[in-house]
Formats: structure tokens, sequence, C-alpha cells
């Protein structure tokens, strides 16, 4: 038992010894892992580890430092561009409370391509809240400030110094303060804080390691410039060289990546737009299943609608014709009324100075009038001849009465209406010469017992069309010339362009059939 206690003993003494060393080896291996992985991380657009064990962002040409050990100078901060669209917004409202244009035009001016600052001089949201609690702002003036500004917005001295009307020096050193106390870890422009002198350092040591080593033994010519020169100067390529390799190497990895990820977001982009032009694929089957009932259905709304146009179309025309034929009319009376006076009157300019009778009755009818007696209609001759030329018209018939343009009165009125009614003919009514001339061209299109306007010449056929539109107008009646379809454009796709092409032939084929028909209703009227 002791002996198996012993080994027990021992056993149980050693598994915690075992355990130890495994535990302390998957340390190391996990540590040597993540060394490994943050090297492979490092560089501009992945990880940066400080001095202090803090990962940040990595980034070109910046290192990072504790504010509060390193006291940077103003200009070993990193800067940045920022830009500040909604700070402008808060800040133009501000300005104009407070009277302060120049200002506002001032940081415009300034910000117009972007505003640049040291990356890390800044208050954020919240700190800036309760700076202005404590300095007795007013809680209307906090809550804009609150409900304006994100809670992870930055501060940054410019915007301080433009908002509050403080100076700008004041506000950096309030900013850096504030980071400082935070013990923040900031960005600071690596070429900047870097030791300088990296050569001069290395051959420095070269010439101190000459003359310290020279007084001991085997340390010979030989050695120190051989050996120990050549060493120094593999190191100092070294550093120089791995420092420029590595930083083109990132650079260009980093550049790499960027346009990798841009052409992934174009990648995708393309795949959306051409997904989107896709998006109504999958309705195509339930259009076709309906496809047949929706196109009957909408070719009878189009036919009753076509006719329904046809109706209005002829409606409108009909009343317009209607319209014009009694303004003739109307004017055809006025024009009568007038030209009996102006005939009357122009019978008596050449009656007058031929007539002697008529000169002495005018004569003594003015005598007359000068001694005040009444003057009847018989003795005046003016009255007596408008008169007489009134009752001359009573009972002539003016359409059948011969006219006469130097004749009667009744000859010139009967010459000037039976011109009016001419011209009512020629505007209003289809005259004998119209009828003839269509009868004449409809004998070219004979074609046994019907017509085929075809094998019409074309003149013919446009002077047979222009017939057919202006006699139309004169009586006022409508037919549609087309369908108001449209031949459809050819497209990039062979096999769809025969089927258009089809399609057109066909539509070609139905406009000539109505041309047709059209024309062949207007002759079989004459």
């Amino acid at each position: 038992r002791e002996g198996s206690g012993g080994l027990n003993l021992h056993g149980q003494n050693a598994r915690p010894s075992c355990t130890k060393s495994s535990s302390r080896s998957m340390r190391t291996s996990g540590q040597s892992f993540l060394e490994r992985l943050f090297a492979a991380l490092q560089g501009p657009g992945g990880a940066h580890i400080t001095k202090y064990h803090i990962v940040k962002p990595g980034k070109d040409n910046v290192d990072y430092d504790d504010f509060l050990i390193a006291l940077p100078e103003r200009d070993h901060l990193a800067s940045f561009t920022k830009e500040v669209p909604l700070f402008l917004r808060y800040l133009k409202v501000v300005t104009d409370q407070e009277a302060r244009p120049e200002a506002f035009a001032a940081f415009l001016e300034r910000a117009k391509t972007g505003l640049v600052v040291e990356s890390d001089v800044y208050i954020s949201a919240d700190e800036l809240l309760a700076i202005m609690w404590k300095n007795g702002y007013s809680e209307q003036e906090r809550n804009a400030v609150q409900f304006t500004f994100p809670a992870d917005y930055k501060f940054h001295y410019p915007e301080l110094s433009v908002m509050f009307d403080i100076p700008e020096e004041d506000t950096y050193k309030f900013c850096m303060r504030t980071r400082m106390e935070s013990s923040h870890i900031g960005e600071l422009d690596f070429s900047k804080v870097k030791r300088q002198g990296l050569i001069r350092d290395h051959w420095l040591i070269f010439g101190t390691g000459l003359l310290i080593f020279k007084s001991f033994p085997f340390f010979n010519y030989y050695f120190g410039v051989k050996v120990f020169g050549t060493s120094m100067w593999c190191w100092t390529m070294w550093s120089v060289l791995n420092r420029f390799v590595a930083k083109t190497c990132r650079r260009n990895e980093y550049m790499a990546a960027q346009k990798t990820a841009q052409d992934v977001m174009d990648g995708e982009d393309a795949i959306v737009n051409s997904m989107r032009r896709f998006a109504n694929d999958a309705k195509c089957v339930e259009y076709l299943k309906t496809f047949k009932q929706d196109s009957e259905s909408k070719i009878g709304d189009y036919r009753k609608a076509l006719v329904m146009k046809m109706k209005d179309d002829l409606t409108e025309r009909a009343a317009k014709q209607l319209q014009a034929i009694s303004s003739f009319e109307a004017s055809m009376g006025s024009a009568m009324q007038e030209l009996v006076v102006r005939e009357a009157a122009a019978s008596f300019k050449e009656k007058f100075p031929q007539d002697k009778a008529m000169q002495d009755k005018a004569f003594l009818a003015a005598v007359k009038g000068l001694g005040g007696a009444a003057v009847e209609t018989s003795e005046d001759p003016v009255a007596s001849h408008f008169a007489a030329a009134f009752k001359s018209l009573q009972g002539v018939d003016l359409a059948t009465a011969k006219g006469n343009a130097s004749g009667t009165l009744a000859e010139r009125v009967a010459f000037a209406q039976q011109a009016k009614e001419a011209e009512f003919k020629q505007t209003f009514m289809v005259t004998a010469a119209e009828a003839e001339e269509v009868r004449s061209l409809a004998s070219k299109a004979k074609s046994g017992q019907d017509y085929d306007f075809s094998k019409m010449p074309a003149d013919a056929l446009a002077r047979l069309e222009s017939l057919y539109v202006s006699i139309n107008a004169k009586v006022g009646y409508s037919l549609p010339d087309s369908l108001g379809s449209q031949p459809i454009a050819a497209t990039s796709d062979s096999a769809a362009n025969t089927y258009v092409d089809k399609v057109n032939a066909q539509l070609s084929s139905a406009m000539a059939g109505l041309r047709d028909a059209r024309l062949k209703a207007f002759v079989q009227a004459f």
C-alpha cells in the first residue's frame, strides 16, 4: 500500500506538472499565433499595435502615443481633411441669431474644400454638453447641440472656435488638455516623431567599436574593416531597404485591396442592375395565361373607341359646316341690303346729271325747304327716286331674273344675288366639274365590277385623294385616313426582326385595304 500510495502520490504530483507545461506551451503557441496574425494585419487599412500593446487602426505615416507622456508639439500631430456639411448648417443658424455673418463666411471659405484639422485635437459631443452645462448654457441651447449632432461626433478646435467665438489658440489648448487628462493615445505624424539619422547612428557605432576593439588581441585590421565593417554595411542596407520595401509592399497591398473591394462592389451593382431587368419575368407566365382574353377585350374596346371617335369627328365636322353655311347666308342677307342701298344711290348719281326735270324738281324742293314749307315725297327727287327704286324690286324673282351689272336696280341686285349663289355652290356644294373629274379618275381604277386603286398612276391617285379631302370638307363629312397605328421599329434580334417585318407587312396591308375601301365608297357615290 505504501508503494501504491507513493506511486499514486507521485502520479498526483506529476499531473499538475504536466498540465502546467502543456498550458505554458499552448499559451506560447497562442501568443506566437496572435503575433503572426497581427503582423499580417498591420499596415494601412489593417491594425497597428502601439508600444502599450493597444491595437489601433493602421495608417500610412501615422504612429500612436499617449499625449500625456509624449507631450507632442502641434506640428507633430497627424492631420486629415474633415467634411463638415452638418456643422455648416448648424453654424448658419447660430451665426444668424448672434449677428455674426462674417464669421460664417470666413469658416465657409476655409472649409469649402474640406476642413484640415489635427485628428485628435477635439472634444466629444458628450464632453461638450457637460461643458455647456457647467458654463450655464440653457437647456434649449444644449438640446440644439444634442439633437443636431450624433453622439459620436467630434468637435475639433476650429469648430469650437467659430461656434463660441473663442480664439483658436485657446480652443486648441483646451482640447489638448482634455485629451491629456484622459491619457488619450492619439495619432502622430511618424515622419516628424521618428528618430532621425539612421545611417549616422550605424556608422557612429562602427567608429566607436573600432576605437574600443583595436586595443584587444585578435581584433586586427582584417576583422575591423572587413568583417565588422561589412557587417555594419549590411545592417545599414537591410534597415533602409527593409523600411522602404515594407512600406511599398503595404501600400501596394492596400491599394490592391481597395481596388478589389471597388471591383466587388461594382460587380454587385452590375448583378443587381441585371436582376432588376428580369424582376418581372416570373409574371410572364401569368400574363401569357390571360393574354388571349385580355387582347380580345382590349381590341373590342379599341374598336368601340374608334367608332365613337369617328362619330364625334363626324358630328363636329357637320356642325362646323352648318355653322359656316348659316354664317354665309347671314352675310348674304346683310350684303344684299347694303347692295340695294348702294345700287340705288349709284343709279341716282348716274341719272341726276342727265335729267333736266329732276334737276328743276330738286331746285324747287330746295327753295320750298328754305321757305319753311313741308316738302312732299313726290316733290323731292331723291326720296321719289329711292321710293321708285324700292318699288321696282317688289314682285321680282331675283333667282330667275336676268342679271345685269349696269342695268336697272332689279337687274343689278339679281346679278349680285346670282354671283353670291354661285359662290355658295362653289363653296358648299359639289360641282359638276368635280363630279366628272372623279368619274374619269375612277374609270382608270375600274377592274370589272370592282376597283383596283393599286394600278392607278401615282399622280392620278394623289389627285383622287385631294378630291376626296376637298369634297368631304365641302359637305361636312369625315372618315379616318388611318387606324392610328405606326410601324414597329427594328430590334437587334434577327429572329424578332422577322416577326416585326411580318407585323409591319400586315399593318401596311390593312392600311391599303382601308384606303381602298374609303376610295371605293367615295367613287361609288358619283
